[in-house]
């Protein structure tokens, strides 16, 4: 019965989402420009080492931040009740997913299934090392190098070592280290070393970079991953701490000697509510999450220097439909937003005593012939001492290996400003190569417009364009094998336009990965 439903769902398969797409789908920003360094790194050591969601424990599941506390229990016990998922179109069918948030999932996650259901998994050994170097001409020289090593046991254990040296900062030092063992019965999670503290709606306990909630329905909610490991370049905490389980109660403990702090909590997971009290030494939290027919209810109740209280909901009366409402009170200042996300489409307006901020997006996706067409058109709002006006329309053409984006960026807060780029691809399986040229013009500081630029791996690079000029970038990786990468970008910025003299910018990248 299993396999027939699983073939009579076929018929809802659609195009495979790259990596860029993915994120967007799973951290509900409405452009990589929300992002930061961390996350993006995140999501790249995942696509590296994919979570296998036949093997992990619930501990694991959590902690990759893939997936909620709902979502794990639903996938639990499918697996408990039907054994291992065979596709990615049975785990859309699982309560709590959906066929789009299933497929976003394959870049991170991996489905094996090497015994019969119900039998261990016999955990395997890997390794990852990558290396790299830059250099930049820029009024000067300057240099840069990275290291990074992970090592996982399969879903039970993983060690993370990062280091580097960045163009104002050569001196080299011990970096990130950072381990972890997921248990299977009462010891669910170990993390020693350097590692992230995230719980309830980010209130009062939510390490690293958070994401803005208003770009997309989707980011309304945010899902705490607890104490976490991280291969991050700047960790907030390091220090020890564990996870202990008894059924649907989980509670934790850790102590951070960066920060001098304790940290501890209690958790209760039903089948439609989960609840959550976290404390430190300078804050306390109790949050919750209940789903119900259609509906998502997420608030959060909390103490960090003020009080600050968060209540929102999520409506999605049939598949590919989003209606949210959030209202919230943070440092004094009450905020409430409403949005909205339909097949192609997501709009969020929101207002406080601060700012005002709207924001549409529309991006469909069509087919004509042996093409996909992706056109974008995003409009957005915002306004705090005075108005920021912002739209950007993309449009995206591939087929086969091939493809061609254009993009158009228009600003106004104290002058018109834009940017325009078009860059052209071929990907393959072992082979890709991007070259891309853009032209600009903005005047004023307050109307710098970021654009996301391609990269190595474990790089991101978000810069902020400013002045008149141009700019021109190659990027490109080869794979001669399933162990070896290597990894190029070069690139260069030229003002000749600009009144006030700037100089120009030449750039290296040299990256080389090594999988055992």
């Amino acid at each position: 019965m299993k396999n027939f439903v699983i073939l009579m769902a076929l018929a809802a398969l659609f195009h495979e989402p790259g990596f860029e797409f993915a994120v967007l789908v799973l951290s509900g920003a409405s452009s990589l420009e929300e992002l930061d360094e961390s996350t993006m790194q995140h999501y790249r050591d995942l696509n590296l080492r994919p979570v296998d969601l036949n093997r992990a424990g619930r501990a694991r599941l959590l902690s990759c931040g893939l997936l909620n506390a709902f979502q794990v229990a639903s996938l639990l016990e499918w697996r408990q009740s039907s054994g291992d998922i065979l596709s990615y179109v049975e785990l859309g069918l699982i309560d709590g997913f959906s066929p789009e948030y299933a497929e976003a999932l394959k870049p991170f996650t991996r489905l094996e299934s090497d015994g019969p259901p119900g039998m261990p998994h016999k955990a395997r050994l890997h390794h990852d090392l990558t290396v790299k170097g830059s250099a930049k001409e820029n009024d000067g020289h300057a240099y840069a190098a990275g290291l990074k090593y992970k090592a996982s046991l399969g879903e039970v254990a993983e060690f993370n070592w990062a280091s580097r040296t960045t163009y104002t900062d050569r001196q080299i030092g011990p970096g990130t280290v950072s381990a972890a063992y997921y248990g299977s019965r009462h010891l669910a999670k170990v993390v020693l070393g350097h590692f992230n503290a995230r719980f309830g709606q980010g209130l009062a306990l939510w390490s690293g970079f958070s994401m803005s909630r208003y770009g997309s329905v989707s980011s309304f909610r945010r899902n705490g991953s607890g104490f976490t490991p991280t291969g991050s370049f700047s960790p907030e905490h390091c220090g020890v701490a564990a996870d202990f389980s008894f059924g649907q109660w989980t509670a934790g403990a850790a102590y951070s000697f960066t920060a001098r702090t304790p940290v501890g909590y209690v958790s209760w997971c039903g089948r439609r509510l989960t609840a959550c009290v976290s404390a430190s030494s300078h804050s306390a939290s109790a949050d919750f999450k209940l789903g119900v027919k259609n509906t998502s209810v997420f608030g959060e109740l909390a103490w960090n220097g003020s009080p600050a209280a968060l209540l929102g909901a999520i409506w999605s009366p049939v598949y590919g439909s989003k209606y949210g409402l959030l209202m919230s009170w943070q440092n004094g200042t009450p905020e409430a937003a409403l949005g909205l996300g339909l097949k192609g489409l997501d709009a969020v307006a929101m207002v406080s005593s601060k700012q005002v901020r709207v924001m549409t997006k529309y991006a469909p996706e069509l087919s004509a012939g042996p093409f996909t067409i992706t056109p974008a058109l995003r409009l957005a709002a915002k306004r705090t001492d005075e108005w920021r006006l912002e739209s950007r329309g993309e449009l995206k053409l591939a087929a086969g290996p091939w493809a061609l984006n254009s993009r158009l960026d228009v600003v106004h807060c104290k002058a018109l400003a834009w940017l325009a780029n078009t860059e052209i691809g071929c990907c393959g399986e072992r082979f890709n190569l991007w070259l891309r040229g853009t032209l600009f013009c903005i005047d004023n500081w307050a109307d710098r417009i970021y654009v996301y630029e391609r990269d190595a791996p474990g790089n991101f690079n978000v810069p902020a364009y400013y002045g008149r000029g141009w700019n021109a970038s190659l990027t490109g990786s080869w794979k001669p094998s399933r162990r070896h990468a290597l990894y190029l970008k070069l690139s260069y910025v030229e003002y000749p336009w600009t009144t006030d003299a700037k100089p120009s910018k030449a750039e290296v990248k040299l990256q080389y990965r090594i999988s055992l």
